[in-house]
């Protein structure tokens, strides 16, 4: 029952070798935060393929290798390992995230008209806390506060659902406020896969019509997932952002066969206080920052199949 800063930390493992381009490290996975998971400091982007599903009862290893040293970005490759068998591949981009000597600083933020705004409608102190779901193993460990009027924009009769005269449109959108209750909780780059993948899922804001009746319960499989790190989190101001809570969107354009695989975009953004405490003030959408965008495809599969997953050693490969 570690908080996320403790169930995120992993080893060097003994085999590595020194002055070596390739690292091992190793760990466990803490089964709380499941469902039913150089002088380049900063990481920039992350792509990763997830092959077949972890387990929380078996000792893990990650090997990662140095593919591309450079100037300005160093790319990496990482592979996931249980029981000898590879589960995640990722490939990583690091540099620095922040203006260079030789480039100015060119960003669009406000008060330039272009500028993407904080997305959601509500400040975090005018949510109401709505329950986590069941199968999260980490629910005592955070807390979160849905956009109710960010959420109206999903219902049958709203303008924005489309027609034969409809150019573009279409979707179903999310938003709310993240936070980790532990209060020495502190935002840092480990926790932006997490929250990346902290949204409610495209076919779970359709209306029934949509489907009929015979989804049951379901899990949500990641098979891709894109990481852009937009800011880096060490600089932001306590003053003006909360330390262990963040504003989150979530967008679901398509569903398709097979496995009804779907497509979300998720913004991560800053957020001015923690849930239910602070008040709202002039300009304080103005001061928050898109920490990290993610795009990623999952599929729509029984919850049985995650059941299964947990309640045996050995792991289930078929995804």
């Amino acid at each position: 029952m570690a908080p996320y800063n403790q169930a995120v930390a992993v080893r060097e493992a003994a085999e590595t070798k020194s002055n070596d381009q390739k690292k091992v490290y190793e760990g466990t996975i803490d089964p709380t935060w499941n469902i039913g998971n150089t002088s380049h400091v900063d990481p920039l982007h992350i792509s990763a393929h997830f092959l077949r599903p972890t387990n929380s009862q078996v000792p893990f290893k990650v090997y990662v290798q140095t593919v591309k040293p450079g100037k300005g970005f160093s790319n990496l490759v990482a592979e996931f390992y249980q029981e000898d068998s590879v589960r995640i591949t990722a490939h990583a981009i690091f540099g620095v995230n922040g203006p260079t000597d030789d480039m100015p600083d060119l960003t669009i933020k406000p008060p330039s008209s272009y500028a993407r705004r904080h997305p959601l409608y509500i400040h975090p102190s005018e949510g109401g806390r709505h329950p986590m779901r069941n199968l999260w193993n980490f629910k005592k460990h955070v807390a979160w506060a849905y956009d109710d009027k960010l959420l109206s924009v999903n219902a049958p009769d709203h303008p924005s659902r489309t027609n034969s005269s409809t150019v573009g449109g279409g979707g179903l959108e999310w938003g709310g406020y993240l936070q980790f209750e532990t209060p020495t909780e502190r935002l840092t780059n480990a926790y932006i896969p997490f929250l990346a993948d902290m949204f409610i899922n495209t076919i779970n804001l359709l209306p029934e019509s949509e489907f009929g009746s015979g989804l049951g319960t379901s899990w949500f499989p990641t098979m891709t997932l894109a990481i852009e790190f937009k800011f880096p989190i060490s600089q932001l101001d306590p003053s003006k952002h909360s330390t262990r809570n963040v504003a989150l969107y979530s967008l679901g354009r398509f569903v398709n066969n097979p496995q009804r695989r779907h497509d979300v975009y998720v913004e991560v953004w800053t957020a001015p206080s923690n849930i239910g405490e602070g008040e709202p003030r002039d300009g304080w959408r103005d001061e928050q920052i898109c920490l990290a965008t993610a795009t990623q495809m999952a599929l729509t599969v029984p919850i049985a199949l995650n059941m299964k997953n947990g309640k045996t050693k050995k792991a289930d490969s078929k995804l």
